[in-house]
């Protein structure tokens, strides 16, 4: 039964004993309006909003001009979408026909009438006209939530490497039904990775769902990938879809897929040979359309050296292998995220001290780009707290303010004399070399404090012109080349110096 407060309906005819039998005959379904004429019912169309008006295309008694068809435009231009019926004595099969091409929902001759009819027209006519509207605001708000995805996961980075992975992956978003395989360090993107792909797929009007394989217990991973019916199992008050079938048609991306048992994995592999799935306690198959993502940040092919990964679903997954960098192999892209997250809450890189920024850049960030985000909002804190007006040193998380880039060079008494990052023992870290690290570390940030302005940094750093600058870093590279793997700044300012390492880059 449609609700009387829903619906209002504009009856518009010069017959008032119509008006009269109409509201009397559906006065528990619908609430009526009514104008005997054009201009009355053009100023109800100006005050209220109908779900449904029903017509009359003989306005004037006595006269045989069908004013309704001509004005159907005017309507249309004060309520786009509304629902006419047209109602009439006139019999005529032209007049019916070009009452429907001017856009009319429905036709009714009055000799004809009953109001059960009517009734059940108006029913399914405003239900029509509630489901185009509900598809149109459906269709509104998915794009609304992919634009607020493509804010929220944004793919950051102008480095090499991130323009080649961003190449890559608009490239393979083209085949939606290659299977990916996204790798690298927790923390470095791999879910910004697949959804950058989704976004520029062929699939990015479909769904995209992303799931942590190593966050669900393990008893309960078949059944939230792939569905359970009724009483599968104790508990199972109700079928569940699952992971795939809500993906379906759209992308799917399994995070930690190093992390599933052999189980998970057998099922997995014959969806991707079938692309069938079944429900826990279903003995029907359910085909399914869908690109899947998988990600890790394990070397798999280790996995599958030591039995805990099947080698055929290896092999299916590494199709297509991006491998995302750790944020300290792309250090050019620190000020960029920086100036993302500041962006984000409306503020700018001017809240920072300069000699922060060089902090930011000259750390490791193990935790990577999401360890970076949470520094900015810890940082910003520490700011208000403080009641300083600029994010100074002071304002850093403690491990940044007391990290010094030689202790990931220098081991410590329990580790085997070699260093870490192949700087050789620690006899061989001599003052010169010492020195060498901090000039370079030096250089390296005031170039990008200073925006890699070369006359700039000689000046802030002393030096007598950027020729002398030019010369020490010259020396450095001469007796310490491999310590330039560390200062990506200065091996791109100073190409013809660094020789070596921009045939590297």
């Amino acid at each position: 039964m449609v609700e009387k407060r829903n619906y209002n309906i504009l009856i518009v005819d010069d017959d008032l004993e119509f008006h009269k039998d109409t509201r009397l005959a559906l006065r528990q379904n619908y609430h009526f309006d009514g104008a005997v004429d054009k201009g009355s019912m053009m100023a109800k169309l100006n005050a209220n909003q109908y779900d449904l008006l029903l017509l009359d295309l003989v306005l004037t008694e006595g006269s045989n001009e069908k004013e309704g068809l001509d004005i159907l435009p005017e309507v249309y231009a004060k309520q786009a979408g509304l629902p006419i019926v047209i109602i009439t004595a006139d019999a005529n099969v032209e007049t019916v026909v070009k009452a429907m091409k001017s856009g009319a929902a429905d036709y009714i001759h009055k000799e004809d009438l009953n109001y059960d009819i009517l009734d059940k027209k108006f029913q399914k006519i405003i239900r029509s006209r509630n489901l185009e509207d509900e598809n149109i605001q459906l269709k509104e708000e998915i794009k609304r939530l992919r634009s607020s995805q493509s804010v929220e996961y944004p793919f950051i980075g102008e480095s090499k490497n991130i323009k080649l992975i961003k190449k890559t992956l608009r490239i393979v978003s083209e085949e939606p039904n290659l299977t990916i395989l996204i790798t690298g360090e927790t923390g470095v993107g791999k879910e910004v990775a697949a959804r950058f792909l989704h976004r520029h797929g062929v699939r990015s009007n479909k769904p995209f769902q992303a799931v942590n394989l190593s966050a669900i217990q393990k008893t309960l991973l078949e059944s939230e990938l792939f569905g359970h019916v009724k009483g599968a199992f104790t508990g199972a008050t109700r079928s569940k879809e699952g992971y795939f079938r809500q993906a379906n048609g759209g992308v799917l991306m399994l995070d930690e897929i190093g992390d599933i048992d052999q189980n998970i994995q057998i099922k997995l592999l014959r969806f991707l040979e079938t692309k069938l799935i079944r429900p826990v306690g279903s003995d029907e198959d359910f085909k399914l359309d869908i690109q899947i993502v998988a990600a890790t940040h394990k070397d798999l092919r280790s996995e599958v050296s030591k039995g805990n990964f099947r080698e055929d679903l290896f092999q299916r997954l590494k199709a297509k292998i991006i491998h995302v960098p750790p944020l300290r192999e792309r250090k050019e892209d620190i000020p960029l995220i920086v100036r993302h997250y500041l962006e984000s809450q409306n503020l700018t890189t001017d809240i920072l001290h300069e000699e922060v920024m060089a902090m930011l850049y000259q750390y490791p960030w193990k935790g990577n780009v999401r360890e970076l985000r949470y520094a900015i909002d810890g940082m910003l804190l520490e700011m208000r707290i403080l009641e300083k007006n600029k994010v100074d040193l002071e304002c850093l998380p403690v491990d940044i303010q007391n990290y010094s880039p030689f202790q990931e060079i220098v081991p410590s008494e329990s580790q085997p004399p070699e260093s870490p990052n192949g700087f050789g023992s620690v006899d061989s870290l001599d003052a010169e070399r010492q020195k060498a690290l901090i000039d370079l570390s030096n250089i390296e940030n005031a170039l990008i404090r200073r925006n890699k302005v070369k006359g700039d940094v000689a000046t802030d750093l002393g030096y007598k012109s950027s020729d002398n600058l030019r010369y020490r870093i010259k020396t450095y590279y001469d007796k310490f080349p491999e310590l330039f793997d560390n200062f990506p700044t200065i091996c791109n300012c100073y190409r013809r110096v660094v020789t070596v390492i921009e045939k590297e880059v």
